[in-house]
């Protein structure tokens, strides 16, 4: 059991570096397992029976390829392809695979560009790699720390919010930004997103291409269709809730007169109640009240504009907190011991190995 510390200036290449690894070890799990089956397919030959029923298999084979020449045998050519078919995404799906292609989610909902950066990690990971006793990858945990959210309401001049922004924005298709309220909108119409006069790359990366391969990821990983489109609602929410306005008012109550405030009934404010999937009426009271227990009784006092403004930013980071949460969670679904390969014999963790990848910023300086 190791363990790998990836640290350096922000720049330096932690996250590059990190992709290699896990590419190695990638790469090296499929060798072996390229050469078990290589020697399970010699020990099958040297069997009798095997060979006799290789015979028999050829026989077949021939047979039905007198037949094809006579057209008698469509249904074997659509079999065969069945089976490349199963094959391909067999492959698509090994282990191996699920573990490379959580990249591409994660660096989606916490990576952005910095002034240093175009593709920084805005938080740290700890991927924990397993292996079977003949060195095999058998499974993977993420554990993610100190997502910077603070950007997603705040991103410092000439840096960008998290990338998912810009490319569903950029790769959104007319559908898509009918239902969910983006119609005639672009990155420059949101405050989340215009705010630091940045919108593009230096590195040449395009924002439109790295969605399509999020969405490639997210299928090799197992989201399915509806929880995929859930996200990007939320996504898309997020971006809305950031336009929400409010105005100062008065209002009275027993001590006289206090300061309140009231959310202006705008398109933003009518698209993230929908997409959120709440009343505009039970939006507007969460995010203009708080509520007081005192002993049985829930009291609930008015905000003013400056600290609706307030809860509004809470809501938002706690709703991208809670997405992204989910994403690690459902990653670590698909990539943990429960995709043990066949034929392992090891028993589990006490019969393995792992090692630790520790992706995080801070350590610049030891």
């Amino acid at each position: 059991n190791q363990s790998i510390l990836v640290s350096g200036e922000s720049g330096a290449g932690k996250t590059v570096t990190t992709k290699i690894v896990l590419n190695y070890f990638a790469m090296l799990s499929k060798q072996i397992v390229k050469e078990e089956n290589e020697r399970r397919s010699m020990s099958s030959q040297r069997s009798p029976s095997v060979s006799r029923m290789g015979s028999m298999n050829s026989s077949i084979s021939s047979s039905a390829s007198r037949n094809r020449g006579f057209g008698g045998s469509g249904n074997n050519s659509s079999i065969n392809r069945n089976l490349l078919d199963a094959e391909v995404v067999a492959e698509d799906v090994c282990i191996e695979q699920q573990v490379l292609q959580s990249n591409p989610i994660l660096e989606a909902f916490g990576n952005a560009r910095t002034l240093r950066n175009d593709n920084s990690s805005r938080f740290g990971k700890y991927i924990d790699i397993r292996f079977t006793s003949s060195g095999r990858l058998s499974g993977a945990k993420i554990e993610t720390y100190l997502l910077e959210k603070v950007r997603l309401i705040h991103p410092s001049a000439g840096e960008r919010n998290y990338h998912v922004f810009y490319q569903f924005m950029e790769a959104a298709t007319k559908e898509e930004r009918e239902v969910l309220g983006l119609k005639g909108l672009g990155i420059g119409d949101f405050r989340l997103l215009n705010g630091t006069g940045t919108c593009d790359r230096r590195d040449g990366v395009v924002d439109g291409d790295m969605h399509r391969e999020m969405l490639d990821a997210m299928v090799t990983i197992g989201f399915d269709p509806e929880t995929i489109h859930s996200l990007l609602r939320l996504i898309t929410a997020i971006l809305h809730c950031g336009n929400i306005t409010f105005t100062s008012r008065h209002q009275s109550d027993a001590n006289g007169m206090s300061d309140a405030s009231a959310m202006d009934e705008t398109h933003s404010a009518h698209a993230t109640a929908s997409l959120l999937g709440v009343t505009l009426d039970d939006l507007a009271h969460a995010l203009t009240y708080r509520a007081i227990r005192a002993g049985n009784e829930v009291v609930h006092s008015p905000l003013d504009k400056v600290q609706s403004e307030k809860a509004c930013q809470a809501l938002m980071k706690a709703t991208y907190g809670a997405v992204f949460d989910f994403i690690v969670g459902k990653v670590n679904e698909s990539i943990s011991n429960q995709h043990q390969h066949q034929g392992d014999t090891s028993g589990g963790r006490g019969g393995s190995a792992s090692i630790g990848v520790l992706d995080i910023f801070g350590f610049e300086t030891f």
